[in-house]
């Protein structure tokens, strides 16, 4: 058993290398687009309890280089100033317009009810949906809109860098990438049709606006809790053109604050991330988590060091294409490891007892 089970990390860590690679070199990263457009952008913020983060992101939007923006805020009865916020910026920048929320009806989501609000809101030929959380460059909605029209998309999503401020983050939250790429060659969520190589981040989700209100992609998915992978996978579906990309810097997010929001964030989002299969998932953690040791029993020391010489250029690998700190990675990658198995075991224990929450609210 140990044997068969080394050769299968052995093959699994091959693979990723390879998948990283491919990634690595074949064009997936966000890069800043010259041209212009009059298209007009809505760009749609969803916000709950965001007074932290709602104003960088507003002050980030009005400078931006993009002339035909129009910003509205949908406030999910946000229980700080996140209004208060929005309001006082409005007075600095007339294209900012707040929506109040209200109570999601049966069968939503919170997120997915704000968006589809904010969606019947909007104006202009693209709507953008954005995380209150994140930050953007001047130059990220130009090249957007350029990369869409060049492209002819329907979708265009990215992931952006991470910006991780505690070391209960850094144990966490580089897992996103870890994972994503180095089990899915990004080209092919770009050209392939197939509803299996998918990924969309919903931090940054840019429709093609005249697809988006015929699909209604949030009403449709109203009660999804990782809505952005099955809105992509419906547009494949439906051969739609959709894009894919990492961000080169454009684009940054501290997604969570601290340990135990990382944790419970993974714990909500992770089954997703293996195609709602538990099976998949819980294999990927047995690979990934006895693989040295079940390296060294077949293959001996120097099978383990081969082996881990493998972990270290993979790690290594996964961080130039994430833009963080290499050593950071490795010298946690022990640590990050043990996490991946208590967010497995945290995930499924939520999943079974109904028991995941996120701000505040039963998911």
């Amino acid at each position: 058993m140990m044997e068969y089970l080394a050769y299968a990390a052995v093959a699994y860590l091959a693979l990723r290398l390879l998948v990283i690679l491919v990634n690595q070199f074949s064009g997936t990263e966000m890069t800043i687009s010259p041209g212009s457009s009059s298209k007009t952008v809505s760009a749609l913020i969803p916000a709950r309890n965001e007074e932290e983060n709602i104003g960088r992101l507003l002050d980030d939007l009005s400078a931006s280089e993009y002339p035909h923006l129009r910003i509205f805020v949908y406030d999910d009865e946000s229980e700080d100033r996140t209004a208060d916020i929005v309001i006082e910026k409005s007075r600095m920048d007339d294209r900012i317009i707040l929506i109040r929320g209200r109570i999601p009806g049966p069968g939503w989501l919170g997120k997915n009810h704000g968006c589809a609000r904010l969606a019947e809101a909007a104006v202009g030929d693209y709507f953008l949906f954005i995380d209150a959380d994140v930050r953007v460059s001047k130059t990220l909605i130009n090249s957007a809109v350029q990369s869409m029209e060049q492209h002819q998309l329907a979708l265009l999503s990215i992931f952006p860098v991470q910006m991780m401020n505690s070391t209960g983050e850094w144990l966490t939250v580089p897992l996103v990438n870890r994972i994503l790429v180095a089990n899915l060659p990004l080209c092919l969520v770009n050209r392939s049709y197939i509803q299996a190589f998918s990924a969309a981040n919903g931090q940054f989700m840019m429709f093609k606006a005249d697809v988006y209100r015929l699909h209604r992609f949030h009403e449709r998915f109203s009660d999804e809790k990782v809505e952005d992978i099955r809105i992509i996978r419906f547009m494949k579906s439906l051969r739609l053109p959709v894009r894919t990309l990492l961000s080169d810097g454009q684009i940054k997010c501290r997604m969570y604050r601290g340990f135990g929001d990382s944790m419970n964030g993974f714990a909500k989002n992770i089954h997703a991330f293996f195609g709602r299969n538990w099976l998949i998932l819980f294999v990927y953690v047995i690979l990934t988590t006895t693989g040295p040791f079940a390296t060294w029993n077949t293959f001996g020391f120097t099978g383990l060091i081969f082996y881990l010489s493998g972990l270290i250029l993979f790690s290594i690998l996964v961080s130039l294409q994430s833009k963080q700190p290499v050593w950071r990675n490795l010298l946690l990658m022990p640590f990050q490891q043990v996490i991946v198995v208590m967010i497995a075991f945290l995930a499924a224990f939520r999943h079974s007892t109904g028991t995941l929450k996120w701000k505040g609210r039963r998911v």
